[in-house]
Order: C-alpha cells, then sequence, then structure tokens
C-alpha cells in the first residue's frame, strides 16, 4: 500500500517532466530555434534522461527561482552598462574641461605677451623717427628700424590680427580648443624674443641720444662763448662799458663750466641763458654790425642797363634796401650817365665789372689792366669815387686776375648764391631760387638787365626780412675784413669771420 509521497510521486507524469525538462534546455540554452535535427534528438534524448532522472527526485518548483535570477542578471547588465555610459561621458567632459583650462591658460599668456610686445614695437617706431642728428651712432638707429619695421607676420609666422579676434569658446570642440591652444603657445616664443630685441635696440639708440644731447650741450656753450667773445671784441668804444663789463663776467662763468665734464642741458641752463642775455644786451646797443647779425648783400651785374636799371632802383627804393651794382665801363655813356648818378646817389654801392662781359683771364696782362683802368676812371668820373670792388664776368679769374686787382686796390667779389635769373627770365623762379639757398653772409648775384629781376625784388626783400635778415652793401656785409687781391664768396670767407659768421637770431 502507497503512502501519500508515493503517491505524489507517482502524480508526477510524463508531461510534468517534459516541461521540467524543457526549462532546463532554456537554462542551458539546449533549446534554441535555430538548431538542426540533430539538436532536436539530443534534446528529445535530454529530456527523456531527465524524465526518467524526475521519477526519482523529490518534486520541486524551479520556475520562480529562474525568473530572479535572470531578473538579477537584467538588473546587473543594465547597471554596467549605464555606469559604462556614464563613465564615457565623465571622460569626455574631463577632456573637453581640460583642452578648454588648457585653451584658455595659453590665450592668456598671449594676451600679456602681445600687450607687451605689441606697446613695444609702437615705441621703438616712434623712438625711430628720432633726426640722425640726434643720434650719436646712427647706425644704432638704422639697426632699430631694420627690427622694429619688420612685419610682425613674417616674423612671427602667424596672422597675429586673427588671432587677437580668436576666443576660447566652451561650445568648441577638444580638437578646436587644443589647435586654438597651440597657436596661442606658437606665437608667444617668438614674440617674447622678437620684444627683447628690439627693446635692446631702443635701449642702445635711447643711451645714444643722450649721448648726442651732451656733445650738443656743449657745442652750443660753446658756440654761445665764441659768439660772445666775439660781441665783446668789436663793441668796445660802442656802447656802455658796464653793459661789457656783465658780458664779462658771464663769459668766464660759461668758460668755467666748460671744463667740467658730463654736461647736460639742466646743469648748463642757468649760465647759458645768463650768456645769451648779457650778449644780446650788448648787441642790441649796438649800430647793425654784419658780423653780429644775419645780413645778406643783393648784387646786380652788366649795368648800367636804361630799360630794366630804373625799374631795379625804383624797386629797391620803395623796398627801403642798399645794393652794390657792377657796372661794365663801356655802358657809362648817354644816359645811363645820369642813370649811374642816381644809383649812387641812393645810396647803392659801385663796383666794377671791368670795361665789357670779357672773360678776364683771357686777356693779356696789358689788356687786363686797360681794361680795369678804363673802368675805374669812369665811375670815378660819375661818382667822385673809384672803386674798390670787382667782379670778374662768368666768376671767371686767374692769379693774374688777383694780382692786377690788388695794384688796383680792390677785391675780387664773385657770389655763393646765384639767382639764375639770367636762365629762368621768370619772377616767381628767381624768388624761390634766391629765399630757398640764402644764408647769413650771403652774397646774392642778380642782374639788373631783366625786368623778371625787378618784378622779384619785392617778394625776395620781404620773406628775407621775415626771417630776420638785413640788406646790406657787399663793403657793410664784410665789415672791412675784404682786402685788395683776395677773392670772396660770401661773408665768411674773410679773415674777419674765421670763426663764422656769429647770428643766431
Amino acid at each position: 500500500m502507497r503512502d501519500e509521497h508515493d503517491a505524489d510521486s507517482a502524480d508526477i507524469n510524463s508531461g510534468d517532466f517534459d516541461s521540467l525538462a524543457s526549462q532546463w534546455a532554456d537554462v542551458t540554452g539546449l533549446s534554441d530555434g535555430g538548431t538542426d535535427d540533430m539538436a532536436s534528438e539530443d534534446r528529445h534524448d535530454a529530456s527523456a534522461d531527465i524524465t526518467a532522472s524526475a521519477r526519482r527526485l523529490p518534486h520541486s518548483r524551479p520556475k520562480p527561482l529562474l525568473i530572479a535570477f535572470l531578473s538579477v542578471f537584467a538588473v546587473l547588465a543594465l547597471i554596467a552598462g549605464v555606469t559604462i555610459a556614464r563613465g564615457v561621458a565623465d571622460f569626455r567632459a574631463q577632456a573637453h574641461a581640460e583642452a578648454l583650462r588648457s585653451c584658455q591658460s595659453a590665450q592668456s599668456k598671449y594676451a600679456t605677451t602681445v600687450t607687451t610686445y605689441t606697446a613695444t614695437m609702437k615705441a621703438a617706431r616712434e623712438l625711430g623717427k628720432t633726426p640722425s642728428d640726434d643720434v650719436a651712432n646712427t647706425k644704432l638707429l638704422d639697426m632699430l628700424n631694420d627690427l622694429a619695421g619688420t612685419n610682425d607676420s613674417s616674423v612671427i609666422g602667424l596672422d597675429l590680427n586673427a588671432l587677437n579676434e580668436s576666443q576660447c569658446s566652451g561650445s568648441a570642440g577638444i580638437d578646436d580648443l587644443n589647435t586654438l591652444a597651440g597657436s596661442f603657445n606658437d606665437a608667444i616664443t617668438p614674440m617674447f624674443k622678437r620684444t627683447g630685441e628690439v627693446q635692446y635696440a631702443a635701449d642702445n639708440v635711447k643711451a645714444s641720444i643722450e649721448d648726442q644731447k651732451s656733445v650738443n650741450v656743449r657745442t652750443r656753450l660753446s658756440y654761445l662763448v665764441s659768439t660772445a667773445q666775439t660781441v665783446l671784441d668789436v663793441s668796445a668804444g660802442k656802447v656802455d662799458e658796464s653793459l661789457r663789463t656783465a658780458l664779462s663776467g658771464a663769459i668766464d662763468a660759461a668758460t668755467a663750466l666748460q671744463k667740467t665734464n658730463n654736461l647736460t642741458a639742466e646743469s648748463t641752463k642757468g649760465v647759458m641763458a645768463d650768456l645769451q642775455s648779457a650778449t644780446d644786451a650788448v648787441r642790441d646797443a649796438m649800430p647793425l654790425d654784419c658780423r653780429l647779425s644775419k645780413c645778406v648783400a643783393l648784387t646786380f651785374d652788366d649795368g648800367p642797363d636804361k630799360t630794366n636799371t630804373p625799374k631795379v632802383l625804383d624797386a629797391l627804393n620803395k623796398a627801403g634796401v642798399p645794393a652794390t651794382f657792377f657796372v661794365q665801363g663801356q655802358n657809362i655813356t648817354g644816359s645811363n650817365v645820369d642813370l649811374l648818378k642816381r644809383t649812387a646817389a641812393e645810396g647803392h654801392e659801385i663796383g666794377s665789372m671791368s670795361w665789357s662781359h670779357t672773360q678776364l683771364h683771357a686777356l693779356s696782362a696789358g689788356d687786363l689792366k686797360t681794361s680795369l683802368d678804363k673802368t675805374s676812371d669812369a665811375i670815378e668820373n660819375v661818382t667822385g669815387s673809384r672803386p674798390t670792388l670787382l667782379r670778374a664776368p662768368d666768376g671767371a679769374w686767374s692769379d693774374t686776375v688777383l694780382n692786377q686787382a690788388k695794384a688796383d686796390g680792390m677785391s675780387l667779389v664773385l657770389w655763393n648764391i646765384d639767382s639764375q635769373d639770367w636762365k629762368s627770365r621768370d619772377a616767381n623762379a628767381t624768388v624761390k631760387q634766391v629765399v630757398d639757398t640764402t644764408l647769413s653772409g650771403s652774397i646774392v648775384d642778380l642782374h639788373d638787365t631783366y625786368g623778371s629781376t625787378a618784378r622779384a625784388i619785392p617778394q625776395i626783400v620781404k620773406r628775407l626780412q621775415d626771417q630776420g635778415y638785413h640788406f646790406v652793401t657787399v663793403s657793410k656785409l664784410l665789415e672791412g675784413g675784404a682786402r685788395p687781391g683776395e677773392i670772396y664768396y660770401s661773408a665768411g670767407d674773410s679773415d674777419a669771420y674765421a670763426g663764422g659768421v656769429l647770428a643766431d637770431r
């Protein structure tokens, strides 16, 4: 007789065993709709074995356990997938943040470098405009301009304007951020190097400017002392002695300062101001002296000319300035005699240009003497004075000419300013030529045989007077320094002007 256990066991029919076998096959992977017939037969055999074994096992319910197992497995798989995905996302976020930080750091360093670089280059280019006369060593100035003048992009190798506009944006990708950071870093090193080179060159130029300032100060002081001494010398008996005493003291103080080292504009300022003031006081108290003031002598050749000389005299008379006329002896005839008298009567100086417009050096000694003597006689007969100044036609002369001039008591006066009125025959061109080239002590060569020259006189006089020039005769310009038998092109050729024309105002 069977007990309940046996009864329950007996109740497990073949269908239950088939179902359990099927579940086991599902767990073990033995059940697969895609397997071939052999796999199916294997399942059938395995199912039969399981069925036989199941008849010997206690009754159990595996289905809930399997479900739990599968659920845990699925949850774990999901957690693993989420963890991996989150890890990948976090890694990319960290990489992007690092790229952004690197880019921003590079941009910050670039911004600091380019600011210094730009300021240095701007200052260097401005310094490079310094006049060469203000630099002791002009090669240093050239070197600075070479360095500072080179195009930025060609030196750096990058477009700085484009980099200046670039920004490290959080919306940019990692590769773009890394590329931009690389560009910033690539620009920093060459900019830093060039900044150092340009700054070094600029410092050298600044030092050279200071050196030149010292030279300029010493030169200026020396010039003032020389000018003051000349003013003191020529003013004896012409001004109040108290003015000369003050000037002498100022000269002594400046001379003592000259012997010191490291002269600067500041250290010499007071002494030079006192010296200039004392010099001006004496000079202003004296009558006009062309050794001390800006003077120019207008001279006219080839007259008298009955047509144009009167026009020239009218222009000079209206302007109120004297001039020196070098006349040809052959022209002192007829109505020109009265014209020459008028010229002398109006305060103009009369010099000789020999008898005719023949180059004197081409004449024999006898013919030269005859030409000069005849002209001097003609001038003396009209004006009552024998000429002491001779101008050689075309400026051509020789030792024979100088010797004959000396024998006749005449100095040979040429010119250092050619008006070229004979060439242009144009009043405006004549004005420009004279005004643009005249210096203190100049002798200007003009001709009273052209109407254009007469028309140019008013503007010549006005524009040079506006520059502080005084118009004088040649004899006044040379202040008695002209000696017979010597040649003069300007006031500076005279021994009385060994120190140069001492006019600075």
